[in-house]
C-alpha cells in the first residue's frame, strides 16, 4: 500500500495581508496529479487544513473542490485530522457524508482508528486539554504540565494497543498534531499550549511503524528517526521558511526491497528531489512540492542597493534588510523604487550599528511579528513587573481563548 503524508495546508492564510489562494490552488492541482501518477492508495492530512477557525469562503471552496476531485479518482482513501488552527466542529460537519467516499475526518479526539486495508491508522488530531483531563482547584502550572504530558503519552499508548489488535501483523501508523522534542520550528507556528506543554518525547511513538506529524512547518525527521516525520507545510508560510524545500512523504507498506532514488526532470533543483529509505518494514520517500512563488529574505548594502536587488527573482515576495551607517527615514520608499516593480517588497528592515540606532528605529520586531504572549512579556518588562506568575496566568487565558475559538 502506498500512502502520502501531508499537513499544515493553512488554507486561507495570508502573508502581510497578501492572499495565498493561488499558491494553495497550485498545490492542490499538483497533489491530485501526484496521487494519480504515484499510484497512491491513501492520503493522510495531519492537521491545520485551514489557517483559522472561521476560514474565508474561497478557502472552504478550495477544500471541498479538492475533496470532490479526490472522490473522482475513486482509488484514494483519505484520513484528515484537525489541528490547533482548525475548528473541530467545522471539520466534522460533513464527516458522515465524506465517509461514503472513503474520506475519514476527525476534528477532535474519540474513536479514531481507521483500517485502510494495507495499514491501520491512529488518526489523532490536535489534543486539547479538555480531551485529556479535568481541571481541579488549586493546581499548580507544573502539575498541569505533568498531567497533560502523561495524558498525551497514555492516549498514544492506548491507540497503539487498539491498532495492533486490529492490524494483526499489518503496519500501524500514528498521526499527530503537536510539538515533539528534537524538531526545528519556524516563525509561522502558533504555540497554543501553555508554556512548553506541547513538547513531548519522540519515544511516545515507539511501536508505530510510521508517525505522520503536523504542526511544525519545516519538513523533517524527528530525533534522527526516519519513521517519525513532519511533512511540513506545502508552501512557505513565513520568510523564515525561504530556505526550506517543501515536500510530502510517501510511505509504502510493502518492505523487503531496496528503494530507488528518483529525480524527476526539472530546471528548479528545489522541485526535483525524491529521497528514499527502507526502515522498520516501511519504505519512505520524500517528494518535493513545486515552488509557485519565491519568498526571498535578503540583506543588501545601501551603497549598492539596486545592484544587490537585481539578484531577487522576478515575481518574488521579498523581505529586505538594508545595512546602513545612519538612519534613513525614507528607506522603505528607496527599496521599493529600487525593486522597480520587478518583484514585490513586503517588508523593509534597517540593519544599523547600535550607536546609530534611533529610539524609533529599534531592531526589535514589529507588532506584526509578535504574538500576544510576546507583547504581554514586553509590557511586563517595560513596567518592571516580576512576571513569572502573571505570565503563566496569561498563558492559561490564551489557551482557554484558543480552545473556545476552535471548538
Amino acid at each position: 500500500m502506498r500512502i502520502l503524508h501531508t499537513a499544515d495546508w493553512h488554507l486561507g492564510a495570508r502573508l502581510i495581508e497578501r492572499d495565498r489562494l493561488a499558491e494553495h490552488a497550485a498545490f492542490v492541482d499538483w497533489l491530485i496529479d501526484t496521487l494519480r501518477t504515484e499510484k497512491i492508495d491513501a492520503l493522510l492530512v495531519s492537521g491545520d487544513v485551514f489557517d483559522a477557525a472561521n476560514p474565508p469562503q474561497d478557502a472552504v471552496a478550495l477544500y471541498f473542490d479538492f475533496l470532490k476531485r479526490l472522490a473522482d479518482l475513486k482509488t484514494v482513501k483519505a484520513v484528515i485530522t484537525g489541528g490547533n488552527h482548525d475548528s473541530a466542529s467545522h471539520l466534522n460537519a460533513p464527516r458522515d457524508l465524506l465517509r461514503r467516499f472513503d474520506v475519514h475526518v476527525f476534528g477532535h479526539a474519540g474513536d479514531n482508528i481507521v483500517d485502510l486495508g494495507g495499514a491501520v491508522v491512529a488518526a489523532v488530531p490536535f489534543l486539547r486539554e479538555r480531551d485529556l483531563r479535568q481541571a481541579t482547584a488549586g493546581e499548580t502550572i507544573t502539575a498541569v504540565h505533568e498531567q497533560l504530558r502523561a495524558a498525551i503519552r497514555a492516549h498514544y499508548a492506548a491507540q497503539l494497543v487498539a491498532c495492533r489488535d486490529l492490524a494483526q501483523g499489518r503496519p500501524v501508523i500514528a498521526m499527530g498534531h503537536l510539538t515533539v522534542l528534537g524538531a526545528t520550528t519556524s516563525d509561522s507556528e502558533r504555540d497554543i499550549h501553555i508554556g512548553n506543554l506541547g513538547c513531548v518525547g519522540a519515544d511516545i511513538f515507539d511501536g508505530f511503524d510510521y508517525t505522520a506529524l503536523g504542526h511544525l512547518h519545516r519538513p523533517q525527521k524527528v530525533a534522527s528517526n526516519e519513521t517519525i516525520r513532519y511533512s511540513g507545510s506545502p508552501i512557505p508560510l513565513s520568510f523564515s521558511e525561504t530556505a526550506d524545500v517543501k515536500s510530502v512523504v510517501v510511505i509504502e507498506t510493502q518492505a523487503g526491497h531496496t528503494a530507488e532514488v528518483r529525480r524527476p526532470q526539472s530546471s528548479d533543483s528545489r522541485n526535483s528531489s525524491l529521497r528514499s529509505s527502507n526502515l522498520c518494514g516501511v519504505k519512505i520517500q520524500t517528494l518535493a512540492v513545486p515552488l509557485t512563488r519565491h519568498l526571498i529574505r535578503t540583506t543588501v548594502n545601501r551603497a549598492t542597493l539596486a545592484a544587490d536587488l537585481a539578484n531577487v527573482p522576478a515575481g518574488a515576495w521579498a523581505e529586505v534588510t538594508v545595512k546602513l551607517d545612519a538612519p534613513e527615514p525614507d528607506l522603505d520608499r528607496q527599496v521599493r523604487e529600487a525593486a522597480a516593480g520587478r518583484f514585490e517588497v513586503l517588508k523593509v528592515l534597517a540593519d544599523l550599528p547600535v550607536s546609530a540606532t534611533a529610539p524609533w528605529q529599534s531592531t526589535a520586531p514589529t507588532l506584526h511579528d509578535l504574538q500576544p504572549r510576546d507583547v504581554f512579556r514586553e509590557l511586563l518588562q517595560e513596567k518592571q513587573i516580576e512576571g513569572d506568575e502573571l505570565s503563566a496566568v496569561f498563558d492559561e487565558l490564551l489557551a482557554l481563548r484558543e480552545t473556545k475559538m476552535t471548538a
